[in-house]
Formats: C-alpha cells, sequence, structure tokens
C-alpha cells in the first residue's frame, strides 16, 4: 500500500519514476521481509546470532532479506531481472538494496 501511494504522489505531482525504478520497487516492496525470523535485529545482536555475526551487528535482518532476494532472482528458475542489461541489473540491485536497507 504505501509504494502504491507512492507511485501515486509522484505521478500526481509530476515526479516521474522510470519503468525501471517502479519495477525495482515493486521488487523490493514484496520481498523487503522475505525469510524473516520473527525476531528484531537487537536480539539478534544481544544473542550473537550467526546472522548478527555474518552481517557485523548491522541491519542484520535486512541485510538478510536483501542477500535472500539477490540469491532467489538470479536462480535460473527465477531471473526476474535476467531480461536487463547489465547496467539495468546494476541500477536495479542499488535500488532494491537501497529501498531493503534504509
Amino acid at each position: 500500500h504505501t509504494l502504491f501511494m507512492l507511485c501515486h504522489r509522484c505521478s500526481k505531482n509530476n515526479i516521474l519514476l522510470s519503468w525501471l525504478e517502479e519495477y525495482a520497487l515493486l521488487v523490493s516492496a514484496v520481498c523487503h521481509d522475505i525469510g524473516h525470523l520473527g525476531v528484531t535485529n537487537d536480539y539478534l545482536v544481544q544473542t550473537s546470532s550467526e546472522l548478527a555475526i555474518c552481517y557485523n551487528d548491522t541491519s542484520p535482518l535486512e541485510n538478510m532479506h536483501c542477500a535472500r532476494l539477490f540469491e532467489i532472482v538470479t536462480a535460473e528458475n527465477s531471473a526476474i531481472f535476467s531480461m536487463l542489461s547489465k547496467a539495468q541489473y546494476k541500477e536495479a540491485r542499488n535500488i532494491c538494496i537501497e529501498a531493503i536497507l534504509h
């Protein structure tokens, strides 16, 4: 819902997003909590979880969500970015990372 409102308000105010930005934001919105463990980042850090250690206590859940997203979308049977050029893929990846981590 939030993404829809953002896109709607952008178009209403003549702030145009490219198709690639919209696509990457939609993918990010769908996947932003993929594999969520049902605990907080603070809990993971306080318990010295494997994820907290892997991501140096910095947003372990968000980093995991992002990594999991790209594990899935780079698999042959779910390569939803395969139609993109290398430059487009890099831009889409950066958008997804920014959207999920921030």
